[in-house]
């Protein structure tokens, strides 16, 4: 599984190439992604556009790979072998990790916490291991606090913050929103007036708020996925300000940025937990050719259709960040293999009450 061959450098340094050769990247997906138009959906007052990191790469895409990128790149350049992270049972952060990592011959290490078990959170932890990802449990987020401590111990290891959400992780949805105002000015699509993301580890929306700088920039409603005051907003534009002191040296313009409304309204019982809005939301989707999942996208596509059924959006663009991967890295998986054939260990992580 190799990166793309007609994949070039992330629009961050086209737009500051001071930073190339000086921030750490390798590639693994084929940037820019596809904006498309997107009618019926909602009511035709309202222009929609759907950007497709869901394609960003041919195994497995969404919107882990940007961030990748950067961390692996990071890690390669100091000759580290393993990768060590966390996440949720269900994490697709856990399993891109493991599948680009494996195909750029790192070891992939993850510390799984319980979340809410279904068919695709066992699927998850089954691709997992078939790629090769060496996964244990723990009781609770808690229990992630030694694994890191760990990985922070060895030599060889770079420790990945949970849904790659470091500084230099969230330097890829700063290409993504520099990516965004070059599509824009190359007419591919028109400079939208709201663009609605996910808001989990916050990395998206931080590199989105660095990046989406612009004389008239969009309004960004950052949907929250996970609840607690480490995934919200003041967590957010810490982040944010954080990657800005990191990119300094080679900007010193941070004039226009874009507003932020963080949006709490479809977050339900928390993370991992679908709602009857989200649910909705997916089959609505899927009605127009969009493959989206309950637990983030969905949420962010229910915010999005409530504020259209408000009135909010009328007269307006929308740029719609579809971030969940399509499902190409199924035929990746072991199709011998399933959570009865699982190591005993990883059984009890899948196995009815484990998320209790």
């Amino acid at each position: 599984m190799r990166g793309c061959a007609d994949v070039d450098r992330p629009e961050l340094f086209r737009a500051l190439p001071g930073a190339e050769g000086v921030l750490p990247w390798m590639p693994i997906g084929a940037f820019p992604t596809d904006v498309e138009r997107h009618r019926g959906l909602v009511s035709d007052s309202i222009e929609l556009w759907v950007k497709r990191e869901d394609r960003s790469h041919p195994i497995y895409g969404g919107g882990k790979v940007r961030k990748l990128e950067f961390l692996m790149g990071d890690a390669r350049v100091r000759g580290l072998s393993r990768l060590a992270t966390f996440g949720g049972t269900g994490s697709h952060h856990v399993l891109a990790t493991a599948i680009h990592g494996a195909a750029a011959g790192f070891e992939v290490e993850a510390t799984l916490f319980p979340q809410p078990l279904d068919e695709h959170v066992r699927e998850l932890v089954v691709a997992g291991h078939s790629a090769s990802a060496s996964l244990h449990g723990v009781p609770s987020l808690l229990g992630v606090v030694p694994s890191m401590l760990r990985a922070l111990r060895r030599r060889d290891t770079a420790w990945l913050a949970g849904g790659g959400s470091s500084t230099i992780g969230t330097l890829g949805w700063v290409s993504g929103g520099l990516e965004i105002l070059a599509q824009a000015r190359a007419g591919v699509f028109p400079m939208p007036d709201i663009v609605y993301a996910a808001l989990g580890s916050c990395g998206m929306v931080a590199g989105l708020l660095c990046g989406l700088r612009h004389a008239r920039p969009p309004e960004i409603v950052a949907v929250r996925v996970v609840g607690g005051p480490f995934c919200g907003e003041t967590a957010t534009r810490r982040l944010a300000r954080n990657v800005d002191a990191r990119l300094s040296r080679f900007r010193h313009d941070v004039s226009g940025g874009p507003r932020l409304r963080v949006e709490a309204g479809q977050l339900g019982r928390g993370y991992g937990y679908s709602t009857e809005a989200s649910r909705r939301a997916v089959a609505i989707a899927a009605e127009h050719g969009l493959c989206l999942d309950p637990i983030y996208t969905g949420k962010v596509m229910a915010s999005l259709l409530a504020d259209a059924d408000a009135g909010r959006l009328d007269g307006k663009r929308v740029l719609f960040i579809h971030s969940f991967s399509h499902d190409a890295w199924r035929s990746a998986v072991d199709r011998e293999m399933g959570p009865a054939r699982l190591p005993r260990a990883l059984r009890r992580l899948v196995e009815p009450g484990a998320e209790a």
